[in-house]
């Protein structure tokens, strides 16, 4: 369980900015992309690098939604003694409802000494997660935060454009690679967008869009693929051939290599587009029919625009 809190947490190198601050109380507002709704905390923004709010780089609410496919069999792993077990210390924890669906509420001690809270909740086709973060010492914005949280309600049917809030664009339709969900960051497109909770041995693509508070420079960017291959399991990655493109107006570095996940053979498509302070990293994962899943990965990247 330690381990899924981690990648539960998990924002590379994301210094993220947004719209107006909140500076009263307002209505309940929709999380762009999402079908959640949450009264917002005063002195919040709407961030634009990831959906949901945020006060400062290290104080926010993030929403994952989808999270899984199923909240009934993932709620019976996300228990207090779980949690216990992980090496958290639970702060809080209880079961109650989000807009008539099963949820669970926790809040636990970070390893920074501040509180991480999360609600999840949904059926047994859905789950949606919602995590937030607060530094030890301020109680205000912890009161503020758990106050936010126990306002969400869930639209199931509102019709949403998944990549609302983001800095790019992609157009799939005319790919056998479609958007399935938002997770840790990445926007995962499977073969005809079948969502899953995990795609164990199967060829997908994943986009993450990030930002840094100055331009994104090589290290920045070696770092984000270092984390990419840590999220997916890839070992012994051998870069097979390296090339610059052009995608639209911009110049990008586009890249295919051998790699192992699980021990197995992998293909991997990496393409990187980068504009002043803001990057996206591509990752393609072909574990079989390597050279047409290749070229369905470099279809689908090269339509991506930058807002």
């Amino acid at each position: 369980m330690k381990r899924v809190i981690a990648s539960l947490l998990f924002v590379p190198f994301v210094f993220l900015g947004g719209n107006a601050i909140i500076s009263a109380q307002s209505n309940a507002l929709n999380i762009p992309g999402t079908h959640v709704y949450i009264t917002p905390p005063i002195g919040f923004k709407v961030g634009t690098g990831f959906k949901g709010l945020e006060k400062t780089k290290d104080i926010y609410i993030k929403v994952f939604d989808p999270y899984n496919t199923n909240y009934v069999k993932y709620a019976q792993t996300f228990t207090r003694k779980s949690l216990e077990n992980g090496g958290s210390e639970v702060q809080d924890y209880k079961k109650l409802t989000v807009s008539g669906f099963q949820a669970k509420y926790a809040s636990v001690q970070n390893n920074m000494g501040g509180t991480t809270f999360f609600l999840v909740f949904g059926d047994s086709v859905f789950s949606t997660m919602i995590i937030a973060s607060c530094p030890a010492n301020k109680d205000s914005e912890m009161r503020q935060i758990k106050a936010a949280l126990m306002s969400v309600n869930y639209s199931k049917t509102l019709s949403i454009d998944p990549l609302a809030g983001t800095f790019f664009n992609i157009n799939d339709t005319n790919s056998t690679y479609r958007f399935a969900k938002f997770n840790n960051d990445y926007y995962i497109y499977s073969s005809n967008g079948v969502v899953k909770d995990q795609y164990f041995g199967e060829s997908i693509i994943s986009i993450l869009p990030f930002t840094s508070e100055y331009s994104v420079g090589d290290e920045t960017i070696a770092r984000a693929i270092r984390s990419s291959y840590e999220q997916y399991g890839i070992t012994d990655a051998r870069i097979k051939k390296e090339s610059q493109v052009q995608v639209g107006k911009l110049n990008a570095m586009e890249a295919e290599v051998n790699a192992k996940i699980d021990n197995k053979k992998a293909v991997l498509y990496r393409l990187t587009l980068i504009d002043g302070k803001k990057a996206i990293l591509v990752l393609g994962i072909a574990t079989s029919d390597f050279d047409k899943n290749i070229d369905a990965f470099r279809n689908l990247a090269y339509t991506l625009k930058f807002k």
